[in-house]
């Protein structure tokens, strides 16, 4: 570096400086580091779940399940009754049309019949 300047004394000036600055880095990454490491440790102990509290978040989880089965399987049973109402619904409708057009059928031959028998 001093070789770089023909003033000697600017050559210390700016080697003290890069100095300085060179170890207060090193000294804030070896505290960034050591705070770091610090921090991921506590970060990780916070995350740690204890057996008591996955039981019971388990258990939790197992009743909210229990649940939306229950409420699932009324829903349908409804639906499904619901669905036999309307085929009811439909063969009574099929069963009258049918009555209907036989009714239609036999009075057409019964008039036909009549008509021709005259």
């Amino acid at each position: 570096m001093e070789s770089i300047f023909s003033d000697t004394d600017q050559a210390k000036k700016l080697i003290q400086a890069f100095e300085e600055f060179a170890n207060d880095r090193a000294t804030t990454q070896r505290l960034n580091f050591g705070n770091l490491k610090q921090e991921a440790i506590e970060q990780i102990r916070n995350e740690l779940v204890s057996k008591d509290l996955f039981q019971s978040e388990t258990k939790g989880l197992e009743a909210e399940i229990k649940r939306m089965e229950s409420s699932l399987q009324s829903e349908i049973k409804l639906s499904i009754s619901s669905l036999k109402q309307q085929g009811i619904y439909w063969l009574i409708g099929a069963c009258v049309v049918s009555i209907a057009t036989i009714i239609s059928s036999v009075w057409a031959i019964m008039d036909f019949m009549v008509e021709h028998l005259k």
